[in-house]
């Protein structure tokens, strides 16, 4: 049997609100996203890609742009040689109003309902097996209840579903894996790519989303792309991460030990220039210091056409109480007012040392929901 050619991808979240971003770059983010969409169709015909898995919440919920839906009906009558097989996830359930129900779809694409089915494509010998959400059945195990796989085929499923996970969305074990007996198993819902993995005689991977979406999904994120090719010694899989995003969430940590304010900027300038274009970066300061450390974005000297930077202080403060109690500035004045009430007879001095804390970290303009402040 020769080998075939596959592509794998997942989470690709399509018309995604970006709530937390401004109307313009919430915009910007969308159409970057519909960007990356065109990209992999454009991959799926230059490599000759003959079947396609999307392995749910192609979309991030029941409303889809009109431009989101003309792009993907136009992109996918352009793939016809392409076997198209999607699976409804837990953002975008096969309900009255989803999106698969509104759009027309040519030939080449199958959708996944809530029967657990099979679609026999005799040219490839290949049996393409998928599970979809529909609403009501989340906590249904995606591995289990389908029919009788043959041997003789590559042996495919395509499904949305939580490895070792405590969620409602399809959820399933490495054992659910090794046993299943499929030969490939195309899955969707964790947004960081596994590579290629084996679970018995049963390969298996998460791509990972398209696009990062916040720094929560850092890195470089698209699809999965090789062959699948069995014989009677079984399976053969080369499935190879293919990058499709346009910008990337990076976090990077800069230990600022014992510099002072220009010293510390100049470090986090240095970091940021080690990222390339398509970088929007989280720098996380770490180490003690003398004085707060309050570093404005505009004052990092970013790449080239970054995206943005930003800092997170997670440093620990470490005074010289000494200098700030003798000095005529305010921190001082604060530090003598606080050191004698905590001093007076009945006071808790605990809460005055934590209000010491807060105050003198307050003062030197540190934002207090950034701080750890155990052992300042």
């Amino acid at each position: 049997m020769p080998a075939i050619r596959i592509l794998h991808g997942a989470d690709f979240h399509l018309d995604s609100p970006f709530s937390l971003k401004s109307p313009r770059e919430a915009e910007r983010r969308r159409t970057e996203l519909r960007s990356d969409l065109a990209s992999v169709m454009l991959y799926i015909r230059r490599q000759g890609v003959q079947i396609c898995l999307f392995s749910g919440d192609l979309f991030d919920g029941e409303s889809v742009t009109p431009e989101t839906r003309a792009l993907l009906e136009r992109e996918l009558s352009s793939c016809p040689d392409c076997h198209f097989f999607l699976s409804p996830g837990n953002h975008d359930p096969l309900t009255a109003l989803s999106p698969y129900r509104q759009m027309q779809l040519p030939e080449n694409v199958h959708v996944f309902g809530p029967e657990k089915a099979c679609v026999r494509l005799d040219e490839l010998g290949v049996d393409v097996y998928g599970f979809g959400f529909d609403g009501k059945n989340g906590g249904e195990n995606p591995l289990i209840g389908y029919p009788k796989r043959d041997p003789s085929r590559i042996n495919i499923l395509c499904c949305h579903g939580d490895l070792d996970g405590n969620s409602a969305y399809g959820p399933f074990t490495r054992a659910d894996l090794a046993a299943c007996g499929f030969d490939y198993v195309a899955l969707g819902h964790i947004h960081k790519g596994t590579g290629l993995q084996k679970e018995g005689s049963v390969f298996w991977a998460y791509p990972g989303c398209l696009e990062g979406r916040g720094f929560d999904e850092t890195g470089e994120k698209g699809v999965l792309y090789g062959t699948l090719e069995k014989d009677d010694a079984g399976l053969r899989a080369d499935l190879q991460f293919v990058r499709m995003s346009k910008r990337r969430y990076e976090i990077a940590t800069c230990d600022v030990t014992g510099c002072d304010r220009l010293t510390a900027l100049e470090k986090v300038r240095a970091l940021a220039r080690t990222y390339g274009a398509d970088t929007t970066l989280r720098v996380v300061l770490t180490g003690e210091v003398k004085d707060g450390l309050l570093l404005l974005p505009e004052e990092i000297v970013p790449p080239e056409g970054a995206c943005a930077v930003e800092t997170v202080d997670r440093t620990a403060l470490a005074p010289d109480f000494t200098a700030i109690e003798q000095s005529g500035t305010l921190k001082g004045a604060f530090f003598r007012l606080m050191r004698e009430k905590s001093a007076q007879e009945e006071a808790d001095e605990a809460l005055y040392e934590e209000a010491l804390k807060y105050g003198l970290l307050a003062l030197d303009g540190r934002n207090i929901a950034d701080l750890d402040l155990q052992g300042f």
